[in-house]
């Protein structure tokens, strides 16, 4: 699991619905809610009653997500919503794994286990290494470091182009 802090290098807007769906579907921490409200603070930022109790009441992931519900103003069964906080979650693991590991065979590794925690997404098969090419390459024409060298063009160009739907 992960903390708001995957989003801090790539800079992309924390909301309630990416807390949400990231606690709910285990790729955020429950403490995620506490930080992120501690973050609202430290801007100024008014905060709800409901807001106020994440900050010291996180017992289980079942009352954070409860509690989460009750804040004004937050529709949860907003599809568009959830897709977004699906996708940023997704990008900021995708960057942080990136950022953070420098073994390029453990980074690709970790990345096809992104790949498979968000339901195999097509955007992302460029950069999969067990993916067969989607164009005119022949991976066994060229060296190992030639390939991993491609794979990770094609990884920072997704990174980057998905980062810039959201700035």
């Amino acid at each position: 699991m992960y903390g708001i802090d995957i989003f801090d290098s790539i800079k992309l807007e924390l909301d309630w619905y990416i807390i949400y769906y990231g606690i709910k579907h285990n790729l955020l921490g429950i403490e995620s809610a506490r930080e992120y409200v501690f973050k609202k603070l430290k801007e100024n930022e008014t905060l709800s009653e409901e807001e106020f109790e994440l900050s010291w009441k996180i017992k289980d992931s079942l009352e954070v997500l409860e509690t989460i519900e009750k804040i004004p103003n937050i529709q949860l069964n907003s599809k568009k919503q959830m897709a977004t906080a699906k996708n940023k979650i997704r990008i900021a693991i995708i960057a942080n794994l990136r950022e953070s590991e420098k073994n390029i065979s453990k980074l690709f590794e970790k990345i096809n286990l992104i790949y498979e925690v968000f339901d195999y997404p097509f955007d992302m098969e460029s950069f999969i290494s067990y993916m067969p090419t989607d164009d005119d390459y022949i991976p066994k024409e060229h060296t190992q470091e030639e390939n991993e060298k491609r794979l990770l063009s094609r990884l920072d160009s997704f990174i980057h182009e998905q980062i810039s739907l959201y700035i």
